[in-house]
């Protein structure tokens, strides 16, 4: 397979490294959607409809946080 010339090289530690750090950006954050999910549903009495809400806000926020270690990680040319 041949090399691309815009990406850098990368060992397959550098990779795994990469890939360990997208994923606990996703899963902290919905973790963390979770937990303040539950807390607030507590506190309201809402009955999991803030929950709901705050899972999306977490996965949403995941997302967004591997998006931009990745954005970093490798070069765009436009």
């Amino acid at each position: 397979m041949p090399k691309s010339d815009n990406l850098p090289e990368r060992s397959a530690l550098s990779a795994l490294a990469l890939v360990g750090q997208v994923g606990l950006v996703v899963a902290l954050s919905v973790v963390a959607g979770v937990v303040a999910g539950v807390y607030l549903d507590r506190l309201a009495g809402t009955n999991g409809k803030i929950l709901v809400g705050m899972v999306f806000l977490g996965i949403g926020s995941g997302i967004y946080g591997a998006y931009r270690i990745i954005a970093k990680e490798i070069p765009w040319n436009h």
